[in-house]
Parts: C-alpha cells; structure tokens; sequence
C-alpha cells in the first residue's frame, strides 16, 4: 500500500520530535549547582569558540572598539579583579570598550564582555564599573548566552526537521544567525536576576563596595521611569529588561548577606581613581554627541548639515576614526571622491580594524571602475564584518575583471 504524503510528513516529523528529545542531555549549572536540560553540552573549548566566532562580527556591527590604550587596561583590570574570584576564573576573560553612544554592555559564552561607551561615559565610581562587570561575568559563568543560543539552536533544528520533512533542504546557522542569537536575543527577567545576584557577590569577593550594585540601578531606574534617555530602551533595557524589582531585589539582598560590608572603608568605590582614568572619556564624549547629531542629520538625508557636525566634531577629536568615516560617507554620496578618499584613507590610518572605512573605500574604488583596487578593500571590510552589500560588490568586482568563479562565489554570499 502506497503510503500518502501527509503520513509521511506526519511521520517524519515525529522522527524529529523524537531526535530532539534524545538530543537533550542534562548539564549542571557551575554556578548555582542545578541540573538543566541542554541540547547537547557544549565543552569549555567550544563554548569560547562559539564566543569568538561571534566576537569580532558583534564589535564591528556595533561601532568597533574605543581606542585608548590606558582605559583599555583599566577596564580590563577591573574585570579581572572579577574574573579571579568567579566559579569560572580559568577561563580567558576580555573586557573591553564599545565605540557606541548606546548605553548598553553584552557578554558572549567563553568570557568576551563588553562595555559601551555610551554606558561608561555615565558611570560615576569603580564599583558601579565592577557591578557592570560582575553581572555580565555572571552570564558567563551561569552560561546565560549559551542557553539562549542552544534555545535557538533547538527552534532551528524543529524548523529544518519540518522543512525537510515537506521536502525542503536542511540549512544551518550563518555567521550572522549565530551573532544574532547570541547578542539580539536578550536575557530572561530570571536571568537577569540571577546575573545581578552573582555579579554582587563576585564584586564584594574582589573588594567592592556592594552600595555600587545599588548606585547603577538606582541610575538605571531613573533612567527606565524619566524617560530621560530613549538610547536606553533602544540598548540595556532591550536586551537586559529592567524593573523596580530588581532594584528591590538587589537592595534586600545586600541587606541580608553583606549588612556589615556597605560600612566597611575596606569595600572600596574607587570614585577618585575612576574619574581620573575616565577624565579623557568624558572629554572626547563631547565630540561624539556632536557626531551623533551628525548621525540623525544623515539618517534624515540632510547630507550637508550631517557633514557640517562631522566636521565640527573632527575639529574637536581628530584622532578619531569614526569621524573621519562619517565624513567621507558623505563625501561619497555626493560624489566627492577625492575628499571621501582622504577621509577614508584618515579613518583606516587610525583605526584598520574598522571595518566601515575599508568597505566604503572599496565602493569608492569601484565607483572609480578600479575594480581591482576595490577588491583588497572590501575583502578587508568581509574579514571584519561579513555583509550582504561588501560581497556584492565583491561579485561586481570580480565580474568585471573576468573572474568569474570569485563572482558566482561572492553573488551566493549575497544573496
């Protein structure tokens, strides 16, 4: 008897259904000791492959790095302080500092943690810095992103199952997939709450006045209630949700395990310390509010008024690449190429791990018809930031010197 098509879909996805079942195993959480199902336990080794494979793309997406050598090592100090006395002190930990105005701070699995600028820039002592830290350290070592990537794992494993059950083809996760569900997804208000329970421990352990904990939600709440900052809805508050809550929580926390702690002048602040090494960041923030005005102004289309602040902005900090970048967007739009060639060429002499300046100055390059001069650029810009627009170009590029392989190559990648 010839079986009919819905009988094979239905039992092929119950063949699916039974190997997602049999695919999840049980893993115990480092931190809080509880068994936990996961699809498939990731070791340590790929649970930091994972991390960086979606390190650099996430960094790119988002602005690059700041670049100031000295705050570098003392965020990375900081962090350190709380990488040492986590459940996890073996682990490679990197913290480091986003070139965003967007108020926010991400960790990825292994130990790559981030703090923007734009968070920083508003923070007001060391121990409000080790609360950030101490926090996403504790999504780290609870494996809070790796969760919300084996959850996406699984949604993608029943999407294929069905797929190829109705005759599709299996895919797997792009690069962009698996930087998007590690960083775009967000963390469960349980989560969150855990992080910020651990993170206060993990800093009263390095040294920290636990009141820090309480400083930066007390700010975040006034921030959450006033309204006074919608970059915090568009950042923190999108991916780590906030509420009164865990403001409350967080206060009868410290009032139940470090009562003694919050007047102890052995748990430190560091308030000095830190506005001294913050003294530059607040300084070259200036410049970048003006360069974000400059940004609304482009987004807008009003090209000239946007290059107007950019300029202004350059005038203030010009050792800053994304200035410079910004300029020569401009400069390309309007068909400057000699004045976007100057200013793509500044922004990658101060900063070539940048990707925007190296994929602007290869459709600059191909504008020019210098195909062969775009390539190196835009590959460059791929390394960094894999996208859709740099392989596209990359396609034309090839197409018009006459290699064709690399073209089809790069019009899949397009796609």
């Amino acid at each position: 008897m010839k079986a009919r098509p819905h009988d094979v879909l239905g039992a092929s996805l119950c063949l699916f259904a039974l190997l997602g079942l049999l695919v999840y195993s049980c893993a115990v959480n480092p931190v809080t000791g509880r068994s936990e199902f996961a699809l498939v336990s990731f070791s340590e080794e790929e649970e930091v492959a994972l991390g960086a494979k979606a390190y650099t793309p996430a960094v790119q997406q988002q602005g690059g790095f700041y670049r100031d050598r000295a705050l570098e090592e003392y965020i990375q100090s900081i962090g350190m302080r709380i990488a040492r006395v986590s459940h996890r002190p073996n682990l490679a930990y990197r913290y480091r500092v986003l070139n965003s105005s967007v108020p926010n701070a991400f960790a990825l699995p292994g130990g790559f943690i981030v703090i923007n600028r734009g968070l920083l820039v508003h923070l007001k002592s060391e121990a409000e810095v080790a609360a950030v830290m101490g926090h996403e350290t504790g999504h780290v070592t609870a494996k809070h992103s790796l969760a919300g990537y084996q959850r996406s794992v699984a949604a993608n494993l029943l999407l294929t199952g069905v797929s190829v059950a109705a005759g599709g083809r299996a895919g797997v996760m792009q690069l962009s997939a698996v930087t998007t569900s590690l960083i775009e997804n967000g963390f469960s208000r349980d989560q969150e709450r855990e992080a910020d329970w651990i993170g206060i421990d993990y800093m009263v352990k390095a040294g920290y006045n636990p009141e820090g904990a309480i400083k930066l939600q007390e700010y975040f709440y006034e921030q959450l209630e006033g309204k006074k900052n919608p970059d915090f809805v568009q950042g923190l508050f999108r991916t780590h949700p906030f509420s009164k809550e865990r403001l409350e929580n967080a206060r009868a926390l410290i009032a139940q395990r470090y009562p003694d702690t919050v007047r102890n002048p052995n748990y430190t602040f560091n308030e000095t310390i830190f506005t001294e090494k913050t003294a530059r960041l607040r300084e070259v923030q200036k410049a970048y509010d003006i360069a974000d005005k400059g940004d609304r102004l482009f987004q807008e289309k009003r090209y000239e008024e946007a290059l107007a602040q950019y300029r202004q902005a350059i005038l203030q900090e010009p050792g800053q690449a994304p200035f410079h970048s910004s300029a020569g967007r401009v400069h390309l739009i309007r068909k400057d190429y000699s004045a976007a060639e100057g200013s793509l060429g500044k922004a990658k002499q101060l900063d070539d791990e940048f990707f925007e300046p190296h994929f602007l100055m290869g459709v600059l390059r191909y504008q020019e018809r210098n195909y062969r001069g775009a390539i190196p650029e835009l590959s460059r810009s791929m390394d960094l930031l894999p996208t859709k627009q740099a392989a596209a170009y990359l396609s034309k590029s090839y197409e018009a010197i006459g290699d064709r392989q690399n073209a089809k190559k790069y019009a899949e990648m397009a796609q």
